[in-house]
């Protein structure tokens, strides 16, 4: 689990589903994020009812997400307001690694182009 400081408040929620902010997306996922004056970087995981009705999976499938992200969290060293709404039910824990791993990679050659 990420520690509080980084999870999203829900008086954020409104600021991630204006227009304003990118969309990075990728077979797995949708990634949205808004840059923050805040030095950390805040994320959430959402899984939609139409991924899976049961919540026990889509409560698992956030848990895990949320322990490999954190794993990944000290890659990323500019502030940012982050969701990743799953698109699909994941097969297993490495799909959701190895998509994770994906938008961080897009996510920094964003960042990139935005010092320039």
């Amino acid at each position: 689990m990420l520690p509080k400081k980084q999870r999203i408040p829900r008086k954020m929620f409104p600021l991630l589903s204006s227009k304003e902010g990118t969309t990075l997306e990728n077979e797995l996922f949708n990634f949205k994020f808004v840059f923050s004056k805040e030095p950390n970087s805040r994320f959430c995981f959402s899984v939609s009812k139409k991924i899976s009705k049961s919540a026990v999976v889509r409560n698992r499938i956030r848990r895990t997400s949320y322990r490999i992200l954190s794993k990944k969290i000290d890659d990323i060293k500019v502030g940012i307001i982050a969701v990743f709404r799953f698109k699909k039910l994941p097969k297993n824990n490495d799909e959701i690694e190895s998509n994770i791993t994906l938008i961080l990679k897009k996510l920094k050659t964003s960042f990139a182009k935005r010092n320039k």
